[in-house]
């Protein structure tokens, strides 16, 4: 059944009115602006776009702090749980309020790492990349990421990703919603010269992995 705009619009302002009144509609107001400053920087990079994440972010620790903290402990406590990569050798690790990670414009290194961030967005081209060790582990998650990943075709991978709302590409599919979980691993992965292990978990994410 097509919805007609009209439809769409009473509907949209139903869910606003409902949301308002359970979590407070400067919650409710902030979460959009956050949403709409996100798609904002992934389209052009506008800076204004980075100040209204900021305040969102601000404003929604603000007025739902106890929400805000048990997500984020529950989420550095799995996160922790996964940050120490299974691969040998040295690996890099942090967390960050906001994470902007390009590594799509010239070689670089290849090593395990680990990052955890409130809102990020990550950039990673391997066919640039010089790996450091055989086997990398590489474990991203949040409450908000975008991520976008090209892995040479030659490489063993494996892959656990996981949204709670948002998209998960990989390959040539892609989808969407909400709980939404991927899991995949190459039928030869232990027979490559170089592999790479994926873990990718956002409440909120959009995550692309392409194979080239």
């Amino acid at each position: 059944m097509k919805l007609s705009n009209h439809s769409i619009l009473f509907l949209a302002a139903g869910f606003y009115l409902l949301l308002g009144g359970i979590a407070g509609y400067a919650t409710v107001n902030a979460a959009i602006l956050l949403a709409l400053g996100i798609y904002r920087f992934r389209t052009d990079r506008n800076k204004l776009a980075i100040v209204v994440m900021a305040v969102s972010t601000l404003v929604l620790i603000i007025n739902q702090f106890v929400l805000f903290a048990l997500i984020v402990l529950l989420s550095l406590g799995f996160y922790y749980i996964r940050s120490r990569p299974a691969a040998s050798g040295l690996y890099r690790g942090a967390h960050r309020m906001f994470l902007n990670m390009r590594l799509d414009e010239r070689s670089w290194v290849l090593q395990s790492m680990s990052y955890w961030q409130v809102v990020g967005e990550i950039r990673m081209d391997m066919t640039l990349a010089i790996p450091e060790d055989k086997e990398t582990s590489i474990v991203l998650q949040g409450l908000v990421g975008d991520v976008d990943l090209t892995v040479p075709e030659d490489y063993g991978l494996e892959v656990e990703a996981s949204v709670l709302i948002g998209q998960i590409g990989f390959r040539q599919s892609r989808d969407g919603g909400v709980l939404h979980r991927l899991s995949w691993r190459s039928p030869d992965y232990d027979r490559k010269e170089y592999r790479l292990k994926l873990q990718l978990f956002y409440l909120v994410g959009d995550i692309k992995i392409r194979t080239v």
